[in-house]
């Protein structure tokens, strides 16, 4: 079971999970595609995995992770290798990965922990790993996120110099963020890349 997770959030995604696949649909934005490019062959996961989204543009070998078995129920669908996970105690042994994808997946924890969480994924990755994630932008940090379709999800929102920060400061090398597609909460943000 999945404890350091914020429950609530999780129980949302657990509530909500046909009803969130059927907004969201397939991905269309080319971040899975963009992903296995830079990381190349390997095993990889997907962080927060949700309801498998990114799996066919990612490929295999990959294990889709998310704390909520009903988002993986449904990620069934299209992945092979499922763990129900928690992103602040990984269950992957030492530099044993490729890379990390996570699609708006470290949001969902208080920015006091995200440093813990993403040593975390450092530690999985090998030597030369790929980190690689998206968040939103911005200050806010709270449960009631405007606009947000599921309401009472937690989320931090990040500036793009303070991602850059926490990056390098987790020793992730070349860490790098950019800003991608729409700002706001439905459509891009900023796009985190670091490599072990």
């Amino acid at each position: 079971m999945v404890a350091a997770m914020d429950a609530p959030t999780v129980e949302i995604y657990e509530r909500h999970a046909h009803a969130w696949i059927a907004r969201r649909g397939e991905a269309t934005d080319g971040l899975g595609r963009r992903f296995r490019e830079l990381v190349g062959p390997g095993p990889v996961v997907d962080l927060g995995c949700g309801a498998g989204r990114y799996v066919a543009e990612i490929g295999p070998p990959l294990v889709a992770m998310d704390a909520s078995r009903s988002m993986l129920d449904l990620a069934r669908r299209s992945a092979r290798e499922l763990v129900n996970g928690d992103l602040e105690a990984l269950p992957f042994a030492t530099g044993i990965l490729a890379g990390g994808f996570a699609r708006n997946s470290y949001l969902h924890l208080p920015k006091d922990r995200l440093q813990g969480a993403l040593g975390e994924l450092r530690r999985v990755l090998r030597p030369g790993g790929l980190a690689f994630m998206t968040m939103i932008e911005g200050g806010y940090e709270g449960r009631d996120l405007p606009g947000d379709d599921f309401s009472g999800r937690y989320f931090s929102l990040w500036e793009a110099g303070e991602l850059h920060q926490l990056l390098a400061r987790v020793g992730f090398e070349r860490p790098s963020v950019e800003h991608f597609g729409p700002r706001g909460a439905r459509g891009g943000g900023l796009l985190g890349i670091g490599r072990r």
